[in-house]
């Protein structure tokens, strides 16, 4: 199995960088989607990529042991953190043939590394076949553009939304985990809403909140933060980082609280529509993702 990544640069253009030398100019022409679609087809032929059967299999995996990088302790600047969590970011998703169609797809959400040697967590949402599924495999991609096959999935966890991962990569920049967050606390988000690449976003944590199992398992509720940075479907897995450039969860969903129209309408006017009030973004905690490694025991 060839597991080397394979590197985007179709899409690149003449003037790479923006006014500073450190700072991509992202594409918004659908350059670099195609370009990482046909990478991730020249990948398939090399057979890297793990089936699908085996990589759904293995979501009954609850637990694994990594070595985590130890929480940072000093507050970084907003270029910092920027350059942070987007070192850190690695999209996933499926690269598939689907069921209304001839032609393969590539359909990727948002990850982050938490160690150097492969370990990503994500949503469990993220790492589930595509409705119109039929066949194909897991990958994933840096923002270098290189692409990876996901190895395989080492813990899940459906009630908190959590997932960890080894993609075939040997030197990612990973984000310590950290769990000492209170409401106030400014907050950034780095991630790629409704197929937008590299929105940075920063907010405060409003709130935790728990979301109870739907079921009679008597298992724990999953804690969630609910934090005003911005997100879309598409960010789904992408961090969520403290003023330390530490994870201190990821992004699983956003809600929009309507205000309901009356009742009444008449003819002349017609129904009237539901108004948005408020949306939520709702991110599951560090605490969770924690909850599904196994710490090495010191000898």
């Amino acid at each position: 199995m060839n597991l080397l990544p394979l590197l985007v640069l179709a899409f690149a253009p003449v003037a790479t960088f923006a006014q500073l030398p450190s700072v991509p100019l992202f594409p918004t022409d659908g350059r670099e989607a195609e370009a990482l679609k046909a990478t991730a087809a020249k990948l398939r032929e090399t057979d890297a990529f793990v089936p699908e059967a085996t990589l759904i299999g293995q979501l009954s995996r609850t637990h694994c042991a990594l070595t985590l990088p130890a929480p940072r302790k000093t507050r970084l600047t907003g270029r910092e953190l920027w350059a942070a969590a987007r070192a850190a970011h690695i999209r996933v998703g499926w690269s598939f043939l689907c069921t209304r169609c001839s032609n393969w797809h590539l359909d990727l959400a948002g990850g982050y590394a938490l160690t150097k040697d492969g370990a990503v967590a994500t949503c469990q949402h993220v790492v589930k076949r595509p409705a119109n599924f039929k066949e194909g495999s897991l990958v994933a991609a840096d923002e270098n553009g290189a692409v990876y096959p996901v190895l395989e999935i080492l813990a899940s966890d459906v009630r908190s939304d959590a997932c960890i991962i080894r993609i075939g990569a040997k030197d990612l920049k990973p984000l310590p985990l950290a769990t000492e967050v209170a409401p106030g606390d400014r907050c950034f988000c780095f991630s790629d809403p409704l197929g937008q690449r590299g929105y940075f976003s920063d907010g405060i944590v409003n709130r935790f909140l728990t979301r109870h199992p739907n079921d009679s398992t008597n298992l724990p509720p999953a804690t969630r933060l609910n934090v005003t940075t911005d997100w879309a479907p598409g960010s789904s897995g992408s961090a969520v980082l403290d003023e330390f450039g530490n994870a201190i969860g990821h992004v699983t969903t956003i809600t929009t609280l309507p205000l309901a129209p009356k009742p009444k309408a008449t003819e002349s006017t017609g129904p009237k529509a539901e108004r948005t009030l408020i949306t939520l973004h709702e991110a599951v905690s560090a605490k969770d993702v924690l909850a599904l490694i196994h710490k090495p025991t010191k000898r």
